[in-house]
């Protein structure tokens, strides 16, 4: 029994050196044929080594000064392509037609008439009373903040008004006829909330001024100021 284990065992070692054999000679036809497989690995290493040897050429063309005149004239080049690009993206959307964002306009200058000016002159001279009302805490409330310069009518039936409390209020406190419900530039105000309103002050454009609503969108408003612009109309809200 060991005698014929000892020819199979020979047996197999024989089949495998044949095998060996005829992948050597296989390898040996294929480099005969293709010899760019064989010296593959040669050449890849010597062409990394001359992409480092490049890099470092640049670095010392740059740090030289052929490398910084290099370097400023490939920037300046990116430069004029960056704007020649800006420019023709600006004359196809002017061709496109696109709407202009809307600039505020500089308002026609009127002059003011020597009435309107005298009438600014007096209201803004106007004695304005303080009408301290019996409300809220006599150690905050001052005739020097403004939430306090107005009048309130005491009310309850345990208040009492004291001359402490201030002024009370009367009809010889009222504006006089010539300044009464005139705006301190001089004019008369007039609310206008369309174009008719505005075309119907051209009569009295010299001593009235407009006043546009505030319910008006922007498209409107756009229109009236520069119907008004046109008529010399003053427009106190612009």
């Amino acid at each position: 029994m060991t005698e014929e284990k000892k020819a199979a065992h020979a047996k197999k070692h024989e089949k495998d050196a044949k095998v060996k054999k005829k992948a050597v000679a296989e390898t040996k036809h294929a480099a005969k044929k293709h010899p760019a497989k064989k010296h593959a690995a040669e050449k890849t290493t010597p062409a990394k080594e001359t992409v480092k040897g490049k890099a470092a050429g640049k670095e010392k063309e740059k740090h030289s000064g052929k490398g910084k005149e290099k370097h400023v004239h490939e920037k300046k080049e990116v430069k004029e392509k960056h704007v020649e690009k800006e420019e023709e993206k600006h004359i196809e959307k002017e061709k496109k037609g696109v709407k202009k964002p809307y600039v505020k306009k500089k308002p026609v200058k009127i002059t003011k008439s020597k009435e309107v000016k005298k009438l600014s002159a007096l209201v803004r001279a106007k004695k304005r009373h303080m009408f301290r009302g019996r409300f809220g805490k006599r150690s905050i409330r001052k005739v020097s903040k403004e939430k306090w310069q107005k009048w309130r009518k005491p009310r309850g039936i345990d208040i009492v008004f004291k001359k402490e409390d201030g002024l009370i209020p009367g009809t010889g406190y009222r504006t006089p006829k010539k300044i009464r419900f005139i705006h301190p530039s001089g004019y008369e105000e007039r609310l206008v909330r369309n174009m008719n309103e505005l075309i119907a002050m051209e009569k009295e454009k010299g001593k009235a001024a407009a006043k546009i609503s505030r319910t008006i969108g922007k498209k409107k408003k756009e229109m009236i100021l520069k119907k008004a612009d046109e008529l010399k109309i003053v427009v106190l809200n612009r």
